[in-house]
């Protein structure tokens, strides 16, 4: 029943291949537990009590709450699939409340630490040097996911404006700054003729996530003082930056490309500049 499930997730919902390959760890650590553990082969029969022990045991294990709150979303995804086949189907996950988890607070970069991070003289000065400040640059003035960087090819690039494929393969358009525009150029100089990815090694593979999110953090680390240092830091302070200059969050809304403005509205709590610029001015007491 996995491998339908991970083909219905792949083919028919159409998810990203490291949501479909979380699915299917997270989905088969569940029935790994409930047949060695429950006795259960293909779990026929669990109730809520057996995902309620799967979860203590989660949490004795040291499994922290946000990683058990993404089991426990699977696996509930994967009993209302089985429901869709099978009306009978009880799903056992329904119900069972998530963990508390403690609040994440990405602090945005400053100006002055953007400034910093994308000076020419921080990068060794040769082709893969140029390669990751370019990128840096990347992550901060479209506001991408690492996903979605790392999938970039030359043939998104249209003009002045990049189409990207987000969340849910959809796609979404953003225009490009001239800044942007100039490194690209230099960029494709260097590196078109080895790869199709507009990011990839010297041998034209595509960059691995893990090894992005090293570079990226060790880049941050020489010009932040932040405790969150990766790839979501500069889309974080892409968001940020925007509202603070008076962006509208609609529009953050679409060029970050969430699907509801909720999403997006975590971003508010960082514009604090901006909240206090608009409260001395509309007070009386302000004035």
């Amino acid at each position: 029943m996995l491998e339908a499930f991970i083909d219905y997730l792949r083919w028919e919902r159409r998810r990203s291949e490291a949501t479909v390959l979380a699915y299917a760890a997270d989905v088969g650590q569940w029935l790994s537990f409930a047949e060695h553990a429950l006795g259960m082969p293909h779990a026929e029969g669990a109730t809520r009590a057996h995902v309620r022990s799967w979860v203590t045991d989660l949490v004795q294990e040291g499994t922290k709450a946000r990683s058990v709150n993404r089991k426990l979303s699977a696996v509930r995804s994967y009993y209302r699939w089985r429901a869709s086949l099978d009306p009978s189907m009880v799903n056992p996950a329904q119900g069972v409340p998530l963990l508390r988890t403690p609040s994440r607070v990405v602090r945005a970069l400053t100006a002055t630490e953007v400034e910093a991070l994308l000076d020419p003289k921080a990068f060794a000065d040769d082709a893969v040097g140029r390669r990751d400040q370019f990128l840096l640059l990347t992550l901060y003035t479209v506001g991408l996911r690492r996903s979605e960087l790392l999938n970039l090819t030359y043939s998104r690039v249209h003009g002045s404006s990049l189409r990207v494929v987000g969340k849910g393969n959809k796609e979404r358009e953003l225009p490009l700054l001239p800044e942007w525009m100039a490194l690209y150029e230099r960029h494709q100089r260097e590196w078109r003729s080895v790869a199709e990815w507009i990011f990839c090694s010297p041998s034209g593979k595509k960059l691995d996530p893990r090894s992005v999110y090293s570079m990226v953090k060790s880049y941050l680390q020489r010009a932040s003082t932040s405790e969150h240092l990766g790839p979501h830091a500069l889309r974080h302070t892409f968001a940020t930056h925007l509202l603070d200059l008076g962006a509208d969050l609609t529009v953050i809304r679409e060029l970050l490309g969430h699907a509801n403005l909720s999403a997006t509205q975590v971003y508010t709590h960082a514009s604090v500049e901006q909240l206090k610029s608009v409260y001395q001015r509309a007070h009386p007491r302000g004035r």
